[in-house]
């Protein structure tokens, strides 16, 4: 843990060792599972060789940080595969299964799942099951002893697709599960150009080394300072990882640094009211032109109507705004194709999960327990599952 400036036997001293070392592996989880899809890719395309019609209604699901995986390239798949692709949580499923399932639809749903173990995550695919007539499964999850994974382990017309093991995270909070189901679910819809993917891979690799090393004293710095709430600002795919970065300093701090996420044109629409000299703004920065626009018109106006609250932009290129943001966090991918904007994510998703990481540390939190009294786990425990009754 050299590149973290914290010895290894004060990590495992302090019931932290487990978050970083799974922050850090992601690089190696990421390349590990471009393998294993590639792998797999005659039992992928027999499975998606089924869904050529343009009506077939992709459904992508999890709980927690496995749903925000499924906002995160909902609309980039939208774009891609030109189909209707939806992120509706399990959570939601389980509670409104009428409102989200079509009975006559042909529908796909993809399951994000770390441990398969959630109640929620067995209840919605049974659920699915009962009301949608032409249903097929994908199951993308970290454990095959799961309960998802034994539940479809033997299934001829759904498919199961297991990451790499070391993706099931030991520490509390999702870090390399998250980053490494957002990568094998673009390795799997995009399977037919899955050696362009790791070559792009490769290259976001070499970008977020050469970022660590560039900027962990900035990102622990600004974990020093006193502030009690965050918010992270991004558009389009980067709406999900500023979702997903939220999730990371409220779970990981316990609760102590509130934390919200929006869009740059969603923010003025009343969330803009969170903002005082404690709060910590961090603004995801489009690659995208258009988006640009608008997330640095925001950036600007909220550095002009006060000057204490900490602003932090993370992207490319951003001399533009230098004097308007306390700190600019710059990556410099060098790499322009297809996957531009699901790279973008699994860059920018580091800032959130490393500050979070120090932020907590720097509280005294046990990172990897940081809420021991149970009341929040990390397998979610307490939860009835009614049985749903569907009658046509």
């Amino acid at each position: 843990m050299k590149r973290a400036g914290i010895s290894l036997e004060k990590l495992k001293q302090r019931n932290s060792y487990y978050t970083l070392k799974e922050i850090f592996q992601q690089s190696k989880t990421w390349m590990q599972s471009l393998y294993d899809i590639e792998n797999q890719a005659c039992e992928i395309k027999e499975f998606l060789k089924k869904f050529n019609n343009k009506e077939t209604r992709i459904i992508l699901t999890g709980a927690g940080s496995s749903a925000f995986a499924g906002q995160v390239i909902g609309p980039y798949l939208n774009k891609r595969l030109k189909k209707s692709v939806e992120c509706i949580a399990t959570t939601d499923i389980v509670l409104n299964p009428l409102e989200y399932l079509y009975e006559d639809t042909e529908t796909i749903m993809v399951s994000f799942a770390r441990s398969g173990n959630s109640p929620e995550s067995i209840a919605a695919v049974s659920i699915a099951e009962k009301v949608v007539k032409n249903l097929n499964q994908l199951i993308i999850t970290c454990n095959e002893n799961g309960n998802l994974y034994k539940r479809f382990e033997n299934s001829d017309k759904d498919l199961i697709v297991l990451m790499p093991q070391q993706c099931n995270d030991i520490g509390f909070a999702m870090t390399s599960s998250f980053t490494t189901m957002l990568l094998t679910a673009i390795g799997i819809f995009d399977i037919n150009n899955i050696d362009n993917i790791m070559d792009s891979i490769k290259c976001c690799i070499n970008s977020n080394e050469k970022f660590i090393e560039d900027n962990i004293n900035y990102i622990k710095n600004i974990a020093m300072k006193d502030f009690e709430r965050i918010v992270y600002i991004g558009t389009g795919v980067l709406k999900g990882i500023a979702r997903e970065s939220g999730l990371k300093m409220l779970e990981l701090t316990n609760g102590k640094v509130n934390s919200s996420y929006d869009t740059a044109l969603g923010f003025r629409h009343g969330p803009k009211s969170v903002i005082n000299d404690k709060t910590v703004t961090v603004f995801y920065i489009s690659k995208d032109k258009y988006k640009r626009k608008y997330e640095i018109d925001l950036l600007k106006e909220m550095h002009s109507e006060n000057k204490e609250n900490i602003i932090i932009a993370v992207g490319e290129e951003l001399n533009e705004l230098e004097g308007f943001c306390d700190y600019s966090l710059n990556f410099n991918t060098l790499i322009e194709d297809n996957y531009t904007d699901i790279i973008q994510p699994l860059q920018y998703i580091i800032v959130g999960q490393l500050l979070a990481f120090y932020k907590s540390w720097n509280l005294g939190i046990t990172v990897d327990n940081p809420c021991p009294s149970g009341v929040v786990n990390r397998v979610v425990k307490g939860v009835n599952i009614y049985e749903f009754d569907f009658k046509k």
